[in-house]
């Protein structure tokens, strides 16, 4: 974030800074170049990415990637398909209502939901999709519009990880010391 702060006016410019970095670290410890620590610095790496962490990581990679795919999804999809109802529900939440005014079942009416006679009602489960994205598209607001764009840089930065993760174990062996 510093680097789409205070260099690059696109998240495009960011690609593949932190990467870059770590294959130039990487490269410059398989040709040796950085003594000691280069040494110490792959047997962990290794270690880490082969081993049931690795394994970890790539499937906590894909569960991040999942979530901040679907977080852009459900933001364009209350910006765009919800937005009337967006802009109703964040009136009522953010105007300084007199209770007497507006019911509880307001935001009911304004979604077309029918109430159930159960405390868990699985008919309105249809709207699940429609209350997330209202949901996140009134936070991006909130937020400016930071929320999409923290989402994509950290979407880019898990392709990256899981791009590298996959590559080196698929390329790199063991060192031998």
């Amino acid at each position: 974030m510093a680097f789409y702060t205070y260099f690059s006016a696109h998240w495009i410019g960011s690609l593949g800074l932190v990467s870059s970095l770590m294959f130039v670290l990487i490269f410059l410890s398989h040709k040796k170049k950085l003594g000691r620590f280069g040494v110490i610095f792959l047997n962990q790496l290794t270690k880490t990415i082969k081993g049931k962490s690795g394994k970890i990581a790539i499937v906590f990679s894909l569960v991040l990637i999942a979530y901040f795919s679907s977080t852009l999804v459900w933001i364009e999809r209350g910006n765009t398909i919800y937005s009337d109802e967006k802009h109703l529900v964040s009136q009522i939440i953010f105007s300084n209502y007199d209770e007497n005014k507006i019911n509880s079942d307001d935001i009911h009416k304004i979604m077309n939901i029918q109430q159930g006679n159960t405390i868990i009602d699985t008919s309105n489960v249809s709207y699940a999709d429609q209350i997330i994205s209202m949901t996140y598209a009134i936070m991006n607001d909130m937020m400016g519009g930071w929320m999409v764009n923290l989402d994509m840089i950290l979407l880019v930065e898990q392709f990256e990880f899981l791009g590298f993760i996959i590559l080196y174990r698929k390329i790199y062996t063991a060192p031998t010391v």
